[in-house]
């Protein structure tokens, strides 16, 4: 079972953005220009993030349930 090339950007896409976001929010470092910038922007960069990851997520999961059929 590969995972798609689509997936698999997505999936970087959302550790980036995870990753962003936990810096953002816990090393309160502003990564962003201050017109870019909002109160908790880092918790939502990192559901953003989540929320790219999902759909590899749900793909591999898929693929182990048909695996043991």
């Amino acid at each position: 079972m590969k995972l798609p090339l689509h997936l698999l950007i997505l999936d970087m896409i959302g550790c980036l953005f995870i990753g962003l976001g936990m810096t953002m929010h816990f090393a309160d470092v502003d990564l962003l220009p201050a017109n870019l910038r909002f109160e908790n922007d880092g918790i939502v960069y990192i559901l953003i993030g989540v929320a790219c990851m999902i759909p590899a997520i749900i793909f591999m999961i898929n693929g182990l349930r048909n695996r043991h059929r």
